[in-house]
């Protein structure tokens, strides 16, 4: 199993239009690597399994690679932190398949370019 890493956690209350922005940034990322519409990753019904796991996958990237908390993570993405625990948890122990853990490691990866051009301040 794999251990979290990534970002540091700040402490500080997020802005609204920096949530915003960094929502829109994981959805946009993986909604363009999965072939989903970011809307549906960010929309407040579970939909289709590979919609959950869109959002699972959302969800933990902003946990690892942004340091966010679980109840800031939860917040992000309109769901309770208990919620994005489980997102997190469902996430790691699928990387033990080679494709998911390939995927999650690429998509940490266009995070990190789209945040290192300067699209949102974590």
């Amino acid at each position: 199993m794999h251990t979290e890493s990534g970002g540091e956690a700040s402490g500080r209350r997020r802005s609204g239009d920096c949530d915003e922005a960094t929502r829109r940034l994981l959805a946009e990322t993986i909604g363009t690597a999965l072939a989903i519409r970011p809307d549906r990753i960010l929309g407040g019904a579970r939909g289709p399994a590979r919609i959950a796991f869109a959002r699972q996958l959302a969800i933990y990237l902003a946990r690892t690679r942004l340091g966010l908390s679980f109840t800031e993570t939860g917040r992000l993405f309109q769901r309770d932190r208990t919620t994005a625990a489980h997102a997190c948890r469902r996430i790691e122990e699928s990387r033990d398949d080679a494709a998911t853990d390939a995927l999650v490691d690429r998509l940490d990866q266009m995070v990190v370019a789209r945040l290192r051009s300067g699209e949102v301040r974590p």
